[in-house]
């Protein structure tokens, strides 16, 4: 379960709570009540803040896809720009958690508990690799640099996993990032396959620190891309992982380095305070969703602070 799909749930447990607790149909002492009410009361007014001024983010982002229009590759300018094309590369790697051959991977825990002292988890983890990534439409195309961006792709992975449950490659997984494998652990994994649809919105600019890892000083370094050598490796990792013999599973044939400047003039990135996205949604499909969330948290976020807002004054007894 992602979090776009928690957030909804969340809230309303969230206000079913608090209900429960404002009509005191809680069979509870007063302590605990009382304490439920100022608890309930400040998160509900601070998490109803952040929806009203987060949905004017997404209007904003709304009102600049409107204002930028689809540009061609050959003709795409220094500046803010929106291309729409296939996603392509000289090669690949294979996801941790999917097994997918892909170009780009997130995958997140979203739950779990440390493994060396079984204390509450410190948070989510989350893992991001990707190699050389292009964008191309029939005009040409454009490296693009996904660090920083927003990923509107749906899960190529999302399960909540368990111990007997787990495969190798979660199992992994989840040790790199100190996460027990025992426990239940919800994960997401997110993945730019060869050949998806890619709609990029971000800002043509001077290239600057995109290479391989294997020409930084740091091979841990992660605003690097992977090198094809270093992608070779962790597909031989994942597929050992798999049980699958190297010589069964072959990457997919693709137009090879020569085809691709790897080492371009410009990037597509993350510039400025513009609006950085990656994702597999038309613009007017992106656009309609973002109109419907941003008039949602505007208006129930004061409504939600409002209704939080009571329950502060009825703790104060005001």
């Amino acid at each position: 379960m992602t979090p776009r799909t928690l957030a909804p749930r969340a809230l309303v447990i969230f206000c079913y709570l608090a209900w429960m607790v404002g009509s005191r149909r809680l069979s509870l002492s007063p302590e605990v009540i009382s304490t439920l009410t100022l608890v309930l009361g400040a998160v509900g007014t601070l998490a109803g803040l952040y929806l009203f001024f987060h949905g004017f983010q997404l209007l904003q982002r709304k009102r600049w896809i409107e204002d930028t229009p689809i540009t061609k590759i050959a003709a795409a300018a220094i500046g803010p720009v929106k291309v729409f094309g296939k996603a392509t590369g000289p090669y690949t790697l294979l996801s941790p958690l999917a097994s997918v051959d892909c170009y780009y991977y997130r995958a997140i825990a979203w739950s779990g508990r440390d493994s060396d002292d079984g204390q509450e988890p410190h948070g989510r983890a989350t893992e991001t690799l990707f190699t050389p990534l292009f964008v191309e439409d029939e005009t040409g195309c454009l490296m693009v640099d996904p660090r920083s961006a927003a990923i509107e792709l749906p899960a190529a992975y999302d399960e909540q996993i368990f111990g007997e449950s787990m495969t190798e490659c979660s199992r992994r997984f989840l040790r790199r990032h100190g996460l027990s494998t025992s426990r239940g652990t919800t994960v997401s994994e997110y993945a730019i396959k060869p050949g998806d649809p890619l709609l990029v919105l971000g800002t043509l600019g001077e290239s600057r620190g995109v290479g391989s890892m294997a020409d930084t000083e740091t091979a841990g370094d992660r605003g690097t891309y992977l090198s094809r050598e270093a992608a070779d490796l962790q597909r031989r990792e994942q597929l050992e992982a798999l049980g699958i013999p190297l010589s069964e599973s072959r990457p997919p044939a693709g137009p090879g380095d020569s085809a691709f400047d790897l080492l371009p003039r410009v990037v597509l990135r993350a510039g400025g305070n513009r609006p950085f996205v990656l994702s597999r949604q038309t613009p007017q499909r992106m656009i309609h969703r973002l109109a419907q969330r941003s008039v949602l948290d505007i208006w129930g976020g004061p409504i939600l602070a409002l209704l939080s807002c009571t329950l502060l004054l009825k703790w104060l007894e005001l």
